[in-house]
């Protein structure tokens, strides 16, 4: 059996790519990697590693050269499954379809997001030549279906995603301050970061309680507004923007409660990893994150958008260092019961296996 996976960079700090690794891991030579582009090529040597066929197609959006070089790469590895994700993956998959209907198409559904216009109309017509569907969590599952009615007729299985504990490099790291609340987030507008400012506004400000402080490991285009508003309520000696961080590891183990308040998580791998790394954790109610938190047992979850929420559970567990304690050894039960990385890809075998019985 041989596997195919389709992907758009080496960004390891992404969910997709790491996920990736941990197969290409698994099944080594038998699987080849495609990355249409050469973004974060410093995490290369990451993928080279695993002994897996690794190849580049840095040619912009020209399908013709994509498709070119896959259907080269096909033929000469005898692919039997290709994987793939994300509209251009969908769209390069499904031209490998009609060259090679003999090969078994894979698409893993991410994200919640509806594509607009044309390019809903494009996907529902590939969904139709896609042979399996994962979705990382029910939410997602469900999202989509009602999104594309065709996806409840075809094969289709819930994989969780899989984790492990971080390893904690040499690579240096921003000591915390106790103590210590971190959210490892892209700085988007559905990461919903905002509303962790707010809550630290009503702790630091309202309830005059000085020893909080909050960290986020991430960026992107909502940086701008946060620093208005942690300038707005005087919190730039409480909440600290990190920008991308290299080593997660250290982070987590270096804090002391962490937090995630998205509102359109498809399943939330940080939240994962803080699990694994026995930390009191709350999370949202939205998106996929109560599956992987149960409020009140593995940690909190509260109203997305209710600044007073977050603040009173941030402070329960700051005050009630035995109940948090609680539940950060609960939390590590559960990752390691149902967000293994073995169990993980144990499952994604379990559909090959499935896919290539079919043949």
């Amino acid at each position: 059996m041989k596997i195919l996976y389709i992907m758009s960079s080496y960004n390891i700090y992404g969910g997709t790519p790491k996920k990736t690794l941990d197969l290409l891991k698994s099944f080594k030579e038998d699987a080849s990697l495609y990355v249409y582009s050469n973004a974060y090529s410093e995490f290369k040597y990451l993928f080279e590693e695993t002994n897996a066929n690794i190849y580049e197609g840095n040619y912009g959006k020209n399908l013709f050269f994509h498709l070119k070089k896959l259907l080269k790469i096909i033929k000469n590895n005898k692919i039997d499954i290709v994987q793939t994700q994300f509209s251009m993956g969908e769209v390069l998959g499904y031209l490998i379809k009609l060259f090679y209907p003999n090969v078994k198409l894979v698409v893993a559904f991410v994200g919640p997001f509806t594509p607009n216009g044309i390019k809903k109309y494009v996907v529902s017509k590939i969904y139709k030549r896609t042979d399996a569907f994962v979705f990382i969590s029910d939410y997602i599952k469900k999202e989509k279906s009602n999104q594309f009615p065709i996806l409840i007729q075809k094969k289709s299985v819930i994989i969780f995603n899989g984790t492990e504990s971080r390893m904690v490099t040499d690579e240096t790291y921003p000591i915390f301050k106790h103590t210590s609340l971190l959210d490892i987030a892209g700085l988007v507008d559905w990461k919903n970061v905002n509303i962790l400012i707010e809550a630290m506004n009503i702790i630091i400000n309202k309830h005059s309680i000085q020893e909080v402080y909050l960290y986020i490991a991430g960026d992107g285009p909502e940086r701008n507004n946060l620093e208005s508003k942690i300038k707005e309520y005087a919190l730039g000696n409480y909440v600290f923007l990190l920008g991308y961080q290299k080593n997660i590891g250290a982070l987590l183990e270096e804090c002391d409660i962490y937090v995630h308040p998205a509102y359109a998580e498809g399943f939330g791998i940080a939240v994962a990893e803080a699990m694994i790394a026995s930390k009191p954790i709350v999370v949202a109610r939205a998106g996929a994150l109560p599956e992987l938190i149960e409020n009140n047992n593995s940690g909190l979850v509260v109203d997305p958008f209710d600044a007073n929420s977050w603040a009173k559970a941030i402070l329960t567990l700051v005050d009630d260092k035995k109940y948090a304690e609680n539940l950060g050894k609960k939390a590590k039960q559960r990752a390691e019961k149902e967000f293994s990385v073995e169990r993980y890809i144990l499952n994604y075998k379990n559909l090959y296996k499935s896919l290539m019985e079919k043949q």
